[in-house]
């Protein structure tokens, strides 16, 4: 059995070199890894020197890589890249992270962990219940969303822009699915993945609508998972009040800060270690192998 593990990233970071280095010594990890088009070819060879080569470790070809931009369409096409991928192996379990996320659980652990719950057919995605996604999708976001700009100015930029276009240029988002919004990072069954190829073919208006909206990434494989009542039913504390980062298996700090989600430093360990989760994110990019081991009680 094969567990992938799909890593987006654009730097060479600690968490980076320590999650590939830990997934791929075992024998049941294929580490699939998409470089952000955008990174300079001197930075890309760093990223290649650090990892290695491994039998299980695979790099998306340059030439098919995703120039990714925060919020954008482009967040999807890159997410939906790695899963054709995985689909090229026979596998359990597809888990995405970034370069900024580590396991928190050994690999044994994991393996245990996910063999038990793949006999479940359990499914590990989150849903929020603040749902503000219909916004994100009837409206046309132009490239100026797309750039994380910060001052007044550009606020007030956004703020009237969506007042007005809510108002006067309101898309027809109806054909739509009821929408689930929640975190975009997630580990799916082969089965689950294998089902959001088949219902995007046979619905080709749902990518369609994703093109301009902003943050659709937290959208798009959530309506797809939990309108299909099958997957719905498997999915990890469905019934309880998990937030939505813990039903997709992840320990992230949406609330502490200072920043957000928080950077996760020594003053976190025990919550980590204690989430019984799959992955923590995020780490900054020099986190000491020290801090890393802790956080998943290596």
């Amino acid at each position: 059995m094969t567990y992938i593990y799909a890593i987006i990233c654009h730097r060479i970071t600690n968490p980076l070199i320590f999650t590939v280095k830990h997934l791929l010594e075992s024998d049941k990890s294929k580490v699939i890894i998409h470089i952000d088009r955008k990174t300079s070819q001197k930075n890309r060879k760093e990223i290649y020197s650090s990892l290695g080569e491994h039998k299980n470790l695979m790099f998306i070809p340059t030439e098919e890589s995703i120039e990714v931009f925060w919020g954008h369409y482009s967040q999807i096409k890159v997410m939906l890249l790695l899963m054709e991928k995985a689909l090229e192996y026979n596998f359990r379990y597809f888990s995405l992270i970034s370069g900024d996320d580590i396991p928190i659980k050994s690999n044994t652990e994991r393996e245990k962990f996910f063999e038990r719950n793949y006999a479940e057919k359990v499914e590990f995605i989150g849903c929020n219940p603040k749902n503000d996604g219909e916004q994100r999708l009837y409206i046309d976001y132009p490239n100026f969303f797309f750039k994380k700009d910060h001052s007044l100015l550009k606020k007030i930029k956004r703020n009237v822009y969506i007042k007005y276009k809510s108002r006067f240029h309101r898309k027809d988002i109806t054909h739509l699915p009821k929408i689930y919004k929640g975190s975009n990072w997630f580990t799916l069954t082969n089965k689950a993945i294998e089902y959001v190829f088949h219902y995007i073919s046979e619905n080709p208006k749902y990518v369609a609508s994703f093109e301009r909206s902003i943050c659709g990434d937290e959208i798009f494989f959530q309506t797809i998972i939990f309108n299909n009542a099958e997957l719905r039913r498997n999915i990890y504390g469905i019934e309880s009040n998990m937030k939505d980062c813990e039903m997709g298996g992840r320990y992230i700090d949406w609330t502490t800060g200072p920043d957000f989600p928080r950077s996760l430093d020594e003053n976190d360990i025990r919550k980590v270690t204690e989430s019984n989760l799959i992955f923590a994110r995020k780490f900054k990019h020099d986190a000491t192998t020290s801090l890393l081991k802790k956080a998943m009680s290596y």
